[in-house]
């Protein structure tokens, strides 16, 4: 990604997979990092002033990352690709609607995004239906 590709609150990305071209809002953590980075050159994640990191560069990086956290291996192993499915994820257990997910992680169709968050929203619905259960019980015993 190119320093032009972000304005300070959205990122400018292509999806992959599908080759869709959406902007992703950055969450503020994110906003803040990208603040303390130099910004010496054209890209993000340079080589040099005017290269970007090759594919192989940044997966390097990100695995000796992922190793130097403990989280290359084992029960707690976060793999890359499993990204955009945590992100929609998390999304879906924070109630995020169907469609802002979609605006987040590029999915063309909202099966796919579906299919991505089956099972937060699972979890999610059985706390609503437990929880109205709950009010429930309690409003009929106060009568």
């Amino acid at each position: 990604m190119k320093w032009d590709d972000f304005d300070g609150e959205y990122m400018k990305v292509v999806q992959e997979k599908t080759s869709a071209k959406i902007q992703v809002y950055c969450p503020t953590r994110l906003q803040r990092f990208l603040e303390t980075v130099p910004r010496n050159g054209t890209y993000i994640l340079a080589k040099n002033r005017t290269q970007h990191m090759g594919k192989r560069q940044v997966q390097k990086r990100v695995e000796d990352i992922r190793k130097a956290i403990g989280v290359l291996s084992g029960q707690g192993r976060l793999v890359p690709h499993g990204w955009r499915y945590t992100a929609a994820t998390q999304l879906a257990d924070a109630g995020v609607d169907m469609r802002d997910i979609q605006a987040v992680t590029g999915h063309k169709t909202l099966s796919m995004v579906q299919k991505y968050t089956a099972q937060a929203n699972q979890k999610a619905a059985s706390r609503r239906a437990q929880t109205a259960r709950e009010q429930s019980r309690n409003e009929t015993g106060k009568r």
